[in-house]
C-alpha cells in the first residue's frame, strides 16, 4: 500500500512539474512575441514601398515558391538551391525572404538571379527551436506575410528548405492544386486525420484565405500554440476557408523516415521533409548522413550527380522496404511526436472525439504536449 502510493505520490508530482513547466515556457514564448511582434506586422510590410515593390512585380497567373530564412539556415538554402536547380521553372518562380543583411548578401552573391526579399527581423537573428518564443515570432511572421502577399492579391507555395524535392512541386497533376479551395495544405501522417503539417500549403488570394490568416495572425500575437494544430482547428470551423489537403505521398515527413512499415506499396514521395526535430541545428548534417546533401566540399558549389543518386535512392527504397529505415537516427523529440500522432490518430476514428481534438486540443495543443 505504501509502495502504490508513494508511486502515485511521485506520478502526480512529475505531472505537476511537466505541465508548470509547460506554463512557463509559454509564458516566456509570449513575452519574446509581444516585445518583437512590431517588427513584422502585416501593416509594415504593405506600407513599405520596396516590400510592396517587389511583391507587386510577381506573377498574377502563377504561384509564387515563397522561402523563408536567416544566416543559420543559409547552409541548408543552398542544398535546396542546388537540389532543384535542374527543375524547370523553380528558381524562376521562387522569392526567397531573408531576415538579415548576411544571408542576403550571400545569396546575391551565389545565385544573382533568384529573386529575394529583405526583411530584417533583428528578433529572429539567432538560431531557434520548436516551442521557444523565437519559433512563434516565426510562427506568426510567416502568417503575417502570407496576409501581406494576399493583400497584393498573389497566389502563392509557402515552402521549406529542409526538404528534399524528387519531383518539381510545380508539375504536380491540376486536381491535387483545385482552385476551388482557398488553401491547400500538406498532411501531418497518411492516416485518416486532417491534421495540417504546415510546413507547405498553397495559399489563393479569396476572401476565405485573407480571413483565415487575419484570424491566425491575430490569435498567434496572444496565444502559445503551433501554427499547424491552430490551422488544423481553422479549417474545421464553418464560413472561414475552404481547406484542401494535399496526399501524404505527395509532400511526405520524418515517419516516412523512420516507420517504412507504414509505406510498403504507396506512391513514391515528390517531396521528403526531414522534420520532427525540436533541436533544428543538426538537419542538414542529417540529411548529409542519409545522402540528401547536394553541394561539393567548398559548401557552395553544387553537385548535380548527387541529385541524381538521391532521386534514385528514394525510388529503390519506396519500392523495396516501402522507405528508408532510418531509425538509427531517429531523435527523442521523434519518438515523442510519433507516440503525440498515435494518439491523434486514435481520436479521429470517432466524430466526438475528432470535435474534442479540433476545438480543445489543437487550440491547447503546446499544453497537451507536455514532454516537449
Amino acid at each position: 500500500m505504501f509502495k502504490s502510493n508513494y508511486i502515485r505520490h511521485l506520478l502526480g508530482i512529475t505531472l505537476l512539474s511537466l505541465v508548470m513547466r509547460k506554463i512557463f515556457l509559454g509564458h516566456e514564448a509570449m513575452v519574446t512575441v509581444t516585445e518583437c511582434k512590431n517588427q513584422i506586422s502585416t501593416e509594415a510590410m504593405v506600407n513599405n514601398t520596396i516590400f510592396a515593390s517587389k511583391v507587386m512585380s510577381l506573377s498574377e497567373a502563377e504561384p509564387t515558391l515563397v522561402l523563408i530564412l536567416n544566416q543559420h539556415a543559409l547552409n541548408m538554402t543552398l542544398n535546396w538551391l542546388c537540389n532543384t536547380v535542374d527543375m524547370p521553372s523553380v528558381h524562376k518562380r521562387a522569392l526567397i525572404v531573408t531576415l538579415d543583411e548576411e544571408s542576403d548578401n550571400k545569396l546575391a552573391q551565389l545565385w544573382p538571379d533568384v529573386k529575394r526579399l529583405l526583411w530584417p527581423v533583428a528578433c529572429l537573428s539567432e538560431p531557434f527551436n520548436y516551442g521557444d518564443g523565437k519559433y512563434q515570432l516565426f510562427y506568426l511572421f510567416r502568417s503575417n506575410l502570407a496576409g501581406a502577399f494576399l493583400h497584393f492579391g498573389k497566389s502563392f507555395w509557402m515552402i521549406q528548405q529542409d526538404t528534399f524535392w524528387r519531383q518539381s512541386l510545380l508539375e504536380l497533376p491540376s486536381d491535387f492544386t483545385n482552385s476551388s479551395y482557398d488553401i491547400i495544405f500538406d498532411r501531418a501522417a497518411e492516416t485518416k486525420g486532417s491534421l495540417i503539417a504546415g510546413g507547405y500549403y498553397l495559399a489563393n488570394p479569396t476572401p476565405g484565405t485573407r480571413k483565415f490568416f487575419k484570424k491566425l495572425s491575430t490569435d498567434l500575437e496572444w496565444w502559445y500554440v503551433p501554427d499547424n494544430t491552430y490551422m488544423t482547428s481553422l479549417c474545421s470551423m464553418e464560413n472561414l476557408a475552404k481547406c484542401g489537403q494535399l496526399p501524404f505521398s505527395t509532400v511526405t515527413n520524418w515517419i516516412w523516415l523512420h516507420e517504412p512499415s507504414r509505406f510498403k506499396g504507396i506512391e513514391v514521395p515528390w517531396l521528403v521533409q526531414f522534420d520532427g526535430d525540436t533541436k533544428l541545428g543538426g538537419k542538414l548534417a542529417k540529411m548529409r548522413s542519409l545522402g540528401f546533401y547536394f553541394l561539393k566540399e567548398d559548401g557552395i558549389t553544387c553537385n548535380p550527380y548527387s541529385v541524381i543518386r538521391a532521386q534514385r535512392r528514394v525510388i529503390k527504397w519506396s519500392g523495396v522496404s516501402g522507405s528508408l529505415d532510418a531509425n538509427g537516427l531517429r531523435s527523442y523529440s521523434h519518438w515523442q511526436f510519433g507516440l503525440y500522432q498515435a494518439i491523434i490518430d486514435v481520436f479521429y476514428q470517432f466524430s466526438w472525439t475528432e470535435k474534442l481534438l479540433h476545438h480543445v486540443i489543437f487550440p491547447y495543443a503546446h499544453y497537451f504536449m507536455i514532454t516537449l
